[in-house]
């Protein structure tokens, strides 16, 4: 939920301390990722990446229940049983996957839910440096030309909404 929300890059989400969580001011803050390989945390992807993101309501209700699960087990707000970061292809293999052929939606990983989150704010009406804000892009010709895609229905709709003004 966090990625497709969000937008957040997998491993930023697997090195979410639970201190990153500020619900007072409902923000994330996005510090690290985790490396796919060591499952170590490191630096994020680069400099504009290392920024505080909106925490929705729908999201804060879903983090404060699964805080409640958490068992302090790790400093990490999302561990696997032994208190180890998840491995991101494991998740994807065991979780993602399967979860994707019962909804009868097209094999995917989670960077396509970032391309998802990027297209829905984008068909919302949320001007592309909102976006680039959100997703955390050093240049708008990324969030555009690569994660703004048309989706459905969206031209027709444009040109008959545009001819109905």
């Amino acid at each position: 939920m966090v990625t497709a929300i969000l937008g957040l890059r997998v491993g930023e989400v697997l090195a979410l301390r639970i201190s990153d969580l500020d619900f007072a001011r409902r923000i994330i803050r996005v510090r690290q990722s985790v490396d796919a390989a060591t499952r170590l945390p490191q630096a994020v992807k680069s400099q504009a990446s290392a920024a505080d993101v909106p925490m929705p309501t729908q999201l804060e209700a879903r983090l404060r229940a699964h805080l409640k699960r958490h068992e302090g087990k790790s400093e990490l707000l999302f561990v696997n049983r032994r208190g180890r970061p998840f491995s991101a292809n494991k998740l994807r293999e065991k979780q993602i996957h399967p979860l994707l052929v019962r909804l009868g939606i097209p094999r995917g990983a989670f960077h396509s839910m970032r391309h998802g989150a990027a297209s829905a704010l984008l068909a919302a009406g949320v001007t592309p440096a909102v976006v680039q804000k959100q997703l955390r892009h050093s240049d708008p010709r990324i969030t555009l030309g690569i994660y703004g895609h048309v989706v459905g229905n969206q031209r027709r709709d444009a040109v008959e909404n545009r001819l109905a003004a």
